[in-house]
């Protein structure tokens, strides 16, 4: 059972799926904006709750069939509506001055952290892919504008890892021995894209 703490701001017991931290995705209808995301599934009494604190950002209502078609029946919270939750960040701003979409600083990206097993949580961020129907706790954090009250995605704590089977990229390799991953190119870096003027202005933060 998820279990939402509004003064931690965090949602236990969780389910996540399609986690967007390692690389950030392109915004709906963007070709240039990115955004760090994540999905969880709630139970209804979180989706209640939820509702009522973030009145412009509620939960997505998912039959019961059609959850079990694109998530899977195992996923499932018993046989009724399912409820789903999407927490974004934005993944790059726009410079005031030159009109060009930066990176945010590492210092404000969401993190993924898992337990040592010492006792204190590690940074898996970068090394591990976390697999839908893996489970834990999110964390986001509030921000009020004219517009209503919103959560944006702060770190997620995962407790049962889903590991991610090899990807086609890698497997079509395997002719030569099974290939355990791809590594990640260490010279790719990200070209600044000039924002389009008539773009609606944004502010710096992030």
């Amino acid at each position: 059972m998820s279990k939402l703490n509004t003064e931690a701001q965090v949602i236990e017991g969780v389910n996540f799926f399609y986690v967007k931290l390692n690389k950030p995705s392109l915004k709906y209808q963007s070709q240039t904006d990115k955004e760090f995301s994540v999905t969880v599934q709630v139970d209804k009494a979180t989706k209640v709750l939820w509702n009522k604190t973030f009145q412009k950002q509620k939960c997505k209502e998912l039959e019961y069939d059609d959850f079990c078609e694109k998530y899977g029946a195992e996923y499932a919270i018993g046989n009724e509506e399912q409820y789903l939750l999407t927490l974004k960040k934005p993944a790059n701003y726009k410079d005031k001055e030159t009109g060009q979409l930066k990176d945010i600083p590492d210092a404000y990206r969401p993190r993924a952290l898992i337990d040592d097993g010492n006792g204190e949580l590690e940074d898996v961020t970068f090394t591990k892919l976390i697999g839908n129907g893996s489970k834990g706790v999110v964390q986001y954090e509030v921000n009020s504008n004219d517009y209503g009250t919103f959560a944006k995605l702060l770190a997620i704590r995962v407790d049962e890892l889903v590991v991610v089977e090899q990807g086609d990229s890698a497997g079509k390799f395997n002719v030569l021995g099974k290939v355990k991953s791809l590594a990640e190119n260490p010279n790719t870096k990200a070209t600044p894209v000039v924002a389009d003027d008539s773009e609606e202005n944004e502010d710096d933060q992030w």
